[in-house]
């Protein structure tokens, strides 16, 4: 089965939770329709936005799910699977019936994060990091040199 490799963009405490040594992000939350040409095997570059502002790594998706929010609250083992409080969980979906889990795995730490700079020396100077999901193609892939 043919997989794919996306880059999302997480706030940097996020997007560093999934390459803690111990006990690492498994879950990441989002609204909407986030997400739906995800399958298992696909494989998520995880840009940690601004201040940070780089490419940290790659995971590997197990699933991705829609769930009616207590039900993803559950699944997420009350958030320390999202390393997310019950605050937090309930603020992002406050009015929101429905929320996506994607479940990953294998987090892998790059050798050396990829700056925004760096991005852009090979995808365009005006190149922005994806508000939601983008896939990236063959050659982005070589170009940051995540295609193992």
């Amino acid at each position: 089965m043919q997989t794919n490799t996306y880059l999302i963009s997480v706030r940097p405490n996020w997007a560093s939770a999934f390459f803690l040594d111990r006990n690492p992000k498994s879950i990441e939350l989002r609204k909407g329709s986030f997400g739906a040409c995800l399958k298992p095997g696909d494989r998520i570059a995880i840009y940690a936005t601004l201040p940070t502002a780089e490419v940290l790594g790659i995971v590997k998706v197990v699933k991705r799910e829609s769930l009616a929010v207590d039900r993803l609250w559950r699944a997420s083992e009350q958030g320390q699977l999202a390393k997310v409080s019950r605050v937090q969980f309930d603020a992002y979906y406050n009015n929101q019936e429905l929320g996506i889990g994607v479940w990953v795995t294998a987090p892998e730490l790059l050798p050396s994060p990829i700056a925004l700079s760096r991005i852009r020396q090979n995808f365009g100077q005006r190149w922005q990091p994806p508000q939601q999901i983008m896939q990236l193609t063959d050659a982005q892939i070589m170009a940051l040199n995540i295609d193992r």
